[in-house]
């Protein structure tokens, strides 16, 4: 139970993976999108991709990558890790695409639901060098789950708004039309 609501934070950074990766008409051509399981740069670049301008740093991307290799078994851990990385950076780039629409059109989360969602994986972790370690399992620390909690829930209301303005149209639709006008650049 702990782990399901522990994978709350990450859950708003895959609701579009079901949807084509970046790299679409307005993305800038990358190697990743033709072979995402090639080797990564070494060093890995502290931005790894920008959105209409706004860069995507690699310890945002972490916390998914760690949670998608979690469940790759050990002995594939070290081949796997740049598919997961690169996966793990589209499903962020679609997010941000998503969180970039909703506060163009003055979309928010309700506090409500980000205190409550807060507090409930704080009751999961009672103690204070418990939830210190929690966080840092996670790569965050408070203000950035808080951050991540946000962003969650203004992507779920926008995605609300879409469905009843749209009912018919597909999953994913949105994170298409976003795609299709956005500049994306992919570095990883």
């Amino acid at each position: 139970m702990l782990k399901a609501r522990a994978v709350l934070v990450f859950a708003a950074l895959s609701l579009a993976a079901c949807s084509r990766p970046a790299g679409g008409p307005a993305a800038s051509a990358s190697p990743a999108s033709v072979d995402p399981g090639r080797p990564l740069p070494s060093p890995i670049p502290e931005v790894v991709a920008r959105v209409n301008g706004e860069p995507i740093r690699i310890h945002q991307i972490l916390p998914m990558a760690k949670a998608e290799l979690d469940r790759v078994s050990v002995a594939d851990r070290e081949r796997k890790k740049p598919e997961v990385l690169r996966h793990a950076l589209q499903r962020y780039v679609d997010r941000e695409l998503l969180l970039q629409e909703a506060l163009a059109r003055g979309v928010t989360a309700d506090a409500r639901q980000v205190d409550w969602a807060y507090d409930q994986m704080r009751r999961d972790h009672p103690g204070d060098r418990e939830w210190t370690d929690f966080l840092a399992r996670q790569g965050m620390d408070p203000q950035s789950l808080r951050a991540e909690l946000r962003a969650r829930y203004t992507v779920e209301a926008l995605l609300e708004q879409e469905a009843a303005l749209r009912p018919n149209e597909p999953k994913g639709a949105l994170v298409e039309r976003l795609r299709a006008k956005a500049r994306i650049e992919l570095l990883l």
